[in-house]
């Protein structure tokens, strides 16, 4: 299996600062509140775009990037990949006479492992997201 959703990014905690704080009774000059003020606000600003870029949009993405891959290795692995792996019937010298007189299209054609491997992949990709 491929890996997993991409992992999300660490979340800050307005709390979890890594300067020790100090209280506000502590120093009640309006430079240093309104310094205070402005790093509180710019750490908000930080945590809000985290949230935009949160799961929904992360999945939105994973979702995207496995949608090309699915698009690219239907693409990949049709019938381009299936003519150059199958021979015809008349195209080797040391074929029997069997062989050659055995129409091209009685011949089945076998399904790889490896076919629904990535919507396999893909769908296992959805019910953990829909968890």
């Amino acid at each position: 299996r491929g890996p997993g959703p991409a992992p999300s990014p660490p979340r800050r905690c307005l709390s979890a600062r890594s300067r020790p704080q100090s209280p506000l009774s502590a120093d009640l000059s309006p430079p240093a509140m309104a310094e205070e003020l402005g790093e509180l606000l710019r750490e908000f600003e930080e945590v809000m775009e985290d949230f935009d870029r949160g799961p929904a949009r992360q999945y939105e993405q994973h979702l995207e990037e496995l949608k090309r891959k699915a698009g690219q290795s239907v693409y990949d692995s049709g019938i381009e990949e299936l003519e150059s792996a199958s021979t015809s019937p008349g195209s080797s010298l040391n074929s029997s006479e069997e062989d050659l007189n055995t129409p091209a299209n009685a011949l089945p054609s076998k399904a790889k492992l490896g076919d629904t491997q990535e919507l396999e992949e893909f769908i296992a990709d959805l019910d953990r997201a829909l968890e």
